[in-house]
């Protein structure tokens, strides 16, 4: 885990460019854990994601620290114009696209489940009937409900 790093107040250009070295730090950190998280939960293992949980929210709060600061000062990185400002514009994009790929694996996990479930509680539900000989010697055709579509998971998206 990372300490959170004290924000400076902006009044020069070197303070601008800290603020953003600083934030921009803390997206890679919190874009690191979250695709760390979605290969974990794409290869479906799920404790090796759960396990990443407590340090996200650590990483995730001390970022919305960071950003808060930063709209704090805008006044100032707007008459400064740091460089900065463009790479955490660019930064902010990835981490949306993360996120977006972090939610999309999330919601194949719970599609699969779902079947999985229905699945099981299909079969626990029905009945079978024995395969008897009917009147005339012929085997008559037992009833067996429609199984669940046969379950695969793909390892990537």
């Amino acid at each position: 885990m990372t300490a959170t790093p004290l924000y400076p107040s902006v009044r020069s250009l070197d303070d601008a460019e800290t603020l953003c070295t600083l934030l921009e730090a803390r997206l890679d950190t919190v874009e690191a854990i979250i695709r760390e998280e979605t290969d974990h939960l794409a290869t479906a293992r799920l404790a090796d994601a759960f396990s990443l949980y407590e340090r996200k929210s650590l990483e995730i709060r001390s970022y919305e620290r960071g950003l808060n600061h930063f709209r704090e000062n805008s006044i100032a990185l707007a008459r400064f114009q740091p460089s900065g400002l463009e790479r955490i514009k660019m930064r902010q994009g990835a981490l949306q696209a993360t996120l977006e790929a972090n939610l999309k694996t999330l919601q194949t996990l719970r599609t699969v489940s779902e079947m999985i479930l229905r699945g099981v509680a299909t079969d626990v539900a029905s009945t079978f009937t024995l395969s008897t000989y009917g009147q005339r010697g012929t085997m008559l055709s037992p009833h067996r409900p429609t199984r669940a579509p046969a379950l695969l998971l793909s390892k990537k998206y």
